[in-house]
């Protein structure tokens, strides 16, 4: 008898145990019910699929291998029992004889969960939920397919194309998009010809080229736009002298502040000295000598 869900089975349970997170795991199985997954491929060694990121929209690009069975072990799944009918199958069917090693030779025709690698374009640690979802889709896959998992394991060559897995809900309130080419959008709204016609629109447009719009001025007590132009100077005159000369640009409190105020005009010279805790005679000095260096 063949049961149609027993490598499904099996490989549910290698890729749960290979994934290891099953939080990570529920959660690709939610991914793939909610989105889908786009040119889904099966071929000897690999399962490849786009699947959507949940968060940004990005498409992602996912892959889980496993190695093909050598050819040793293929010569011995050939000569072991050759009167089973499973010599014989073909197509989508897998036999359930083949589960059990000891009926094939010893070879083993289920991957060891150790023998999964998953690979996906997400920054995210691997295996991620992206990996999982293409882990449920082949599950699923299995299910309707089980002949798919001799394509996995280079016993048969593949028979299918790649294909697009619609997400379980197609409803109109499920969140996953079709996604259209421009041009099957146009031919789509052509043809339905219950919707409204697209609106006319004429902007009137000025010959006037634009301005860029006008700074206001900032509120008090900030500075004058005199002190700003200095404050730009000052700061063009460091980056000039980095770029030309590699000259470190360093930060202290008290000889930025002295150097701002020999620079700036028409500053009050008691409330600097205030906040840098200096007497005003001392700091008319500093700024002096500022001045006299530059």
């Amino acid at each position: 008898m063949n049961n149609t869900n027993l490598w499904a089975d099996h490989f549910s349970t290698a890729a749960s145990a290979a994934i290891a997170d099953q939080e990570t795991y529920l959660a690709g199985r939610a991914d793939l019910d909610e989105r889908g997954i786009e040119r889904f491929l099966i071929s000897p060694g690999r399962i490849s699929g786009l699947v959507t990121a949940r968060n940004t929209g990005a498409e992602l690009h996912v892959t889980i291998t496993l190695p093909v069975l050598t050819s040793d072990q293929a010569a011995n799944l050939r000569t072991a029992t050759p009167q089973c009918v499973h010599h014989e199958a073909g197509g989508d069917a897998l036999p359930d004889c083949l589960a059990e090693p000891a009926h094939t030779g010893g070879v083993n025709v289920l991957p060891d969960p150790a023998q999964l690698r998953f690979v996906c374009t997400c920054p995210a640690t691997s295996p991620c939920r992206h990996a999982a979802a293409l882990a449920h889709a082949l599950i699923d896959r299995l299910r309707t397919h089980p002949g798919d998992l001799a394509v996995l394991r280079g016993l048969r060559q593949p028979s299918h194309p790649a294909q697009d897995i619609p997400a379980a809900d197609t409803s109109a309130d499920t969140r996953t998009k079709t996604r259209l080419s421009a041009h099957h959008a146009w031919a789509w709204y052509r043809e339905c010809t219950d919707l409204p016609p697209i609106p006319t629109y004429s902007p009137s447009l000025s010959n006037e080229p634009p301005s860029p719009p006008a700074w206001s001025p900032p509120p008090p007590p900030a500075p004058t736009s005199e002190h700003l132009r200095a404050l730009v100077n000052d700061a063009a005159t460091h980056a000039t002298d980095f770029l030309r000369s590699g000259t470190p640009l360093e930060c202290a409190w008290d000889t930025d502040a002295v150097r701002l105020a020999s620079r700036i005009p028409h500053i009050r010279i008691s409330d600097i000295a205030d906040r840098l805790g200096l007497d005003i005679a001392e700091l008319r000095d500093r700024i002096t000598a500022a001045r006299t260096s530059a």
